[in-house]
């Protein structure tokens, strides 16, 4: 058996090598809920590009049937059907579109299930879990539950405001307000993806209820009041450990799932093309840490090195744009230059209740704006590219103020030519939306 040393070196060495070539033209996907389309991003003969895949860029899609197998065969609870058996209403809720999972892909299965217990359709009702974003429109939800879906079946928004059940306090004293319609249905299901997140660890799972739909006064305490404990963040070898069981802030979020009393939720990996690669179903936190022994390999990518250029390619999440800057520095060399590229019609997402709470402090706009900090002085350009671009993102506070907006591929190209002479490295990171470093889980073997 290995060792704790050696398993985590495995870890480490297992992600995807970067090809390198002096080909002068990368073909990116783009535009994702727009038409996900694969851009040509031309640059100068003789530069050499090196793609930073991550490790499981080429699983292969799940087909239908292997959907199907998995939303029939959960880890930790009886079947769907048995589970609804007898039943008459259903709530399900889902992530919005700052997730990129693929969640039309999903539905018609567990639908299927549900129509066998005999549930009608018109008693499945789907619940927007998007925590402090803003609430959706019938085309966003159409894009991500499917246009049969939202003939067949009702939707609602959310409301973290009102129209909230109280479920009493939890161990760490944060008052459980929930999404009324959601806890009287009879059967309580979620869907979710995965991808690296700060707070849990790893989205999706229980985190679809808190704060999924949540009410603010819950959101609010999880996030300010629940205290983590110091513990190391990398093991010896200095790989980050993605914390995902002693985390006081996710154990908050599974007790207010185990209050709520999910009844059955479904896990989705997806790939670089936002396809599914990998199904777990059943308990809401089992199947969860199923999903993220898969996902912690599966989106693993190892850094550029010493690169002149990195490009930062922000599908599939652009609607998040200002999580995504970071990559710029992955591998740069000092005085070397950031891209990053956003082709998503929506741009950055306009409202997160629980961010700009800290934006809006009475002060003035232009002096917050005014007051950033310059973010990257080791970088000698910072580009954000867009078509779409707008001024107020270049505004935003979560953004680097040295960042200069252009709405021209060969203008960005103009841009770097200028700064970048010789034999110039470029690196890219392809779907830096999904993607992570190497990374190992926190999780013991029996959880």
């Amino acid at each position: 058996m290995a060792t704790r040393r050696e398993f985590f070196k495995g870890a480490a060495a297992g992600v995807a090598a970067a090809p390198r070539s002096k080909a002068n033209s990368v073909k990116l996907r783009t535009h994702e809920w727009f038409g996900d389309r694969v851009e040509d991003f031309p640059f100068p003969a003789g530069w050499h590009i090196s793609v930073q895949h991550m490790k499981g860029h080429l699983a292969p899609p799940l087909a239908p049937a292997q959907i199907a197998a998995a939303v029939r065969n959960p880890v930790g609870t009886p079947p769907l059907r048995e589970i609804a058996a007898g039943k008459t209403t259903v709530a399900i809720a889902f992530d919005d579109l700052t997730r990129p999972t693929p969640t039309y892909e999903i539905v018609p299965h567990v639908v299927a299930e549900l129509r066998a217990a005999g549930i009608r359709d018109e008693n499945i009702l789907f619940v927007t879990a998007y925590g402090c974003h803003y609430q959706m429109n019938g085309m966003e939800v159409a894009k991500k539950l499917g246009e049969e879906t939202v003939r067949r079946h009702p939707w609602i928004n959310h409301n973290i405001w009102e129209n909230l059940a109280d479920l009493g306090t939890t161990k760490a004293g944060n008052q459980i307000l929930v999404n009324t319609y959601y806890h009287k249905a009879d059967v309580k299901i979620t869907l979710s993806g995965l991808k690296a997140h700060g707070t849990p660890g790893y989205g999706g799972g229980p985190k679809l209820i808190l704060p999924g739909i949540c009410g603010i006064k819950t959101i609010r305490y999880m996030h300010q009041q629940i205290k983590r404990e110091r513990r190391p963040m990398r093991t010896p070898d200095g790989i980050p450990i993605f914390r995902v069981w002693e985390n006081e802030q996710r154990q908050d979020m599974i007790e207010a799932a185990r209050k709520v009393g999910v009844d059955f939720s479904v896990q989705t990996v997806y790939n670089q093309d936002r396809r599914p690669v990998h199904v777990v179903a059943g308990d809401i936190v089992r199947a969860h840490h199923r999903a993220a022994r898969y996902t912690v390999n599966h989106l693993a990518t190892e850094y550029a090195k010493n690169a002149d250029i990195v490009v930062v390619n922000a599908y599939p999440k652009g609607s998040q744009l200002h999580e995504h800057f970071h990559w710029g520095v992955r591998g740069l060399k000092d005085g070397g230059s950031i891209v990053v590229i956003n082709q998503n019609p929506m741009g950055e997402f306009v409202w997160h209740y629980l961010d700009e709470a800290g934006f809006n402090r009475g002060g003035s706009y232009f002096a917050q704006r005014d007051a950033r900090k310059r973010r990257f002085p080791q970088a000698r350009k910072v580009l954000l590219y867009s078509q779409y671009l707008q001024q107020r993102e270049l505004d935003n506070p979560y953004f680097p103020p040295e960042t200069t907006g252009l709405r021209s591929w060969s203008d960005v190209v103009d841009r770097l030519q200028r700064e970048h002479k010789g034999d110039v490295e470029v690196a890219i990171y392809p779907y830096a939306g999904i993607q992570h470093g190497p990374a190992v889980l926190d999780l013991p073997e029996d959880a």
